[in-house]
Formats: structure tokens, C-alpha cells, sequence
């Protein structure tokens, strides 16, 4: 018979059970255990994806994940949450506070840098011409 041993004794149930009894007795147990990952705590299930590449290409991955000792389907995974991240972050607006005692001022000319040509110059006070008819918002 199988011992399920707690405290180096025989659990009371297993004592005088049958062996199919026995089995769905654990059975029972097991499901209990598992429950939902959102009531249990744990993360849910990732999603699989399938991802074909030409044996060349796959060499190719092979050895940039072996250079940054990953798997490859670990370098993939990495790769991707990097280029997620960076469209996330370009994706967003560039808030400037200005003092409140400033945000009425209109900016002066425009100084300019030693050796600068007009050229460059002229670049500038477009640039800075853009950046000051934004709008202020509330």
C-alpha cells in the first residue's frame, strides 16, 4: 500500500482504503489545490505564440542569444518587451512646467554662439519659433 506519510505516520484515510478510493480521494485533493491563477495569486498563463524562421535566420538568433547567454525563445521574448517598451515611450507627451511668474514673458532674440554660422543659426530660431507657439494648457 502507499504510504502518504506526515509525522512519520499513515494518513487515517489511507488506512483502510481501497486503492482506486484511494486515487480519487487524491484526485479530489489535487483540484482543490489548483483553483484559479487570479484566486490563487499566481500569475495567469502566458500566450504561446508560433514564430517560423528560415535555418539561416534561426543561426543567427541561436548565436545572439547564446551571446547574452539566453535561450533563444528567451532572447525573442526579451527583444520584443524592449521594442514594446520603446514605442510606449515615444508614444508620450513631453510636459514643461514653467514658473507661473514666467508664462506670460515673451522670449527675447535669440543669442547667438560664437562661430555659429547663419545657417545654423537660422535652424535655431526656427526650432525656438516652433517650441514657443505651442500653446500653453491648464
Amino acid at each position: 500500500m502507499t504510504r502518504n506519510v506526515r509525522h512519520g505516520r499513515m494518513q487515517p484515510w489511507l488506512q483502510k482504503a481501497s486503492s482506486s478510493r484511494i486515487w480519487l480521494r487524491m484526485a479530489k485533493i489535487q483540484r482543490k489545490s489548483r483553483g484559479s491563477a487570479a484566486s490563487s495569486g499566481r500569475r495567469p498563463a502566458r500566450q504561446a505564440i508560433t514564430l517560423r524562421l528560415d535555418p539561416e535566420q534561426y543561426r543567427r538568433l541561436e548565436l545572439l542569444a547564446r551571446a547574452e547567454n539566453r535561450s533563444p525563445t528567451n532572447y525573442v521574448e526579451t527583444a520584443v518587451l524592449r521594442d514594446m517598451a520603446a514605442k510606449e515611450e515615444t508614444g508620450r507627451a513631453i510636459t514643461m512646467f514653467v514658473a507661473a511668474d514666467a508664462a506670460g514673458l515673451v522670449p527675447g532674440p535669440l543669442v547667438r554662439t560664437a562661430g555659429e554660422s547663419d545657417q545654423r543659426y537660422a535652424e535655431r530660431s526656427a526650432l525656438m519659433d516652433k517650441l514657443f507657439a505651442i500653446p500653453d494648457t491648464e
